[in-house]
């Protein structure tokens, strides 16, 4: 028998692949951990359980139908944002896609959600890396700058007077659900640091689609309206949760809790910003005023809801795809 077959493999050589497993898995699901444990040391998780458990139907419902069609105009913006760069896919496609996309994103650790739906479109409907590219950025940047908008929005009705004399993070409760998101923030800002080489050919495919997708005004003004519908339905589950569990929000603060905590999950590369964004809202609310037990509880069936409506969704859309023989 040839002695190479049986030699052992050499130290270090499985270890390494196994360390990196490990450090992927806490860099992805740490902070989560961490946030979950903070609310049980707070002692608010019995109450967060309770909220949930009574929460009214109606508000629920109202959410869930929000979740439903979020996907759809996030697809149908897409689907004009492709356009701008001449690439032309079905809407019933964009709308599978960009849902399994969303799926991928709470699965795996990391922002791949939009390498996803480049992969799909390419294998799909043969629209390669370098004009899908520009238009999954322009979608990561639209959102942003809604959001930042709508933070500053925030900021100005609030006022200087009214900002100082916001509820404090002094109580130890508080005090925990603050060192949550200091934790997680830093821990996202960590696993966010990476480094990827291109292509020049790669790059000058993303900067001529760049270039078209700028110069296109035929889609702009479809493009942008989509953008504000998307913004306001994501107002609207924000606002269903909340009443859910008996917190009406004033124009202020659900300007706040709908903004602020969702800029800072796309920054995180946990699944779908899982925990940053929740814990997010916990601060912001307890800095407004806010029962934080019943924040935390809104988040919760927030994200529970519009994640149960992604597959509902996507059987949805491949029920009427297949009805209509596409």
């Amino acid at each position: 028998m040839d002695p190479a077959m049986t030699a052992e493999p050499a130290p270090g050589v499985e270890a390494r692949p196994r360390r990196d497993r490990r450090l992927a898995i806490a860099l992805a699901w740490g902070p989560v951990a961490v946030a979950a444990a903070v609310l049980f040391a707070s002692g608010r998780a019995g109450g967060v359980g309770r909220a949930i458990v009574a929460a009214n139907p109606a508000p629920l419902l109202i959410l869930f139908c929000a979740g439903l069609i979020l996907p759809v105009v996030h697809a149908t913006r897409w689907r004009s944002l492709l356009r701008a760069v001449t690439a032309e896919v079905p809407l019933p496609a964009a709308v599978e896609m960009t849902i399994t996309a969303s799926l991928v994103n709470y699965a795996l650790p990391g922002y791949t959600g939009s390498p996803a739906k480049g992969l799909l479109v390419r294998q799909l409907h043969q629209v390669g890396f370098g004009r899908s590219t520009p238009t999954l950025v322009a979608e990561q940047l639209l959102d942003a700058l809604m959001l930042a908008a709508a933070a500053v929005l925030a900021l100005a009705l609030t006022g200087r007077s009214a900002i100082a004399s916001l509820a404090p993070l002094g109580s130890a409760r508080e005090a925990w659900v603050g060192t949550a998101v200091v934790v997680v923030v830093l821990v996202a800002a960590v696993g966010s640091v990476t480094m990827l080489r291109k292509r020049s050919r790669f790059l000058g495919n993303v900067v001529e689609s760049a270039r078209l997708l700028a110069a296109d005004r035929a889609q702009r003004g479809t493009v942008l309206a989509l953008t504000v519908v998307y913004w306001l339905l994501g107002l609207l589950t924000v606002c269903s949760a909340t009443r859910a569990v008996g917190i009406p929000l004033g124009a202020t603060a659900l300007l706040w809790l709908a903004s602020a905590p969702v800029l800072l999950g796309m920054l995180s590369p946990l699944p779908g910003g899982l925990g940053l964004r929740e814990a997010a809202m916990a601060a912001v609310g307890g800095m407004l005023g806010l029962p934080v037990s019943g924040i935390v509880a809104a988040a919760v069936i927030q994200r529970g809801l519009l994640i149960l409506a992604l597959p509902v969704a996507l059987a949805g859309t491949r029920l009427l795809r297949r009805s209509r023989g596409r």
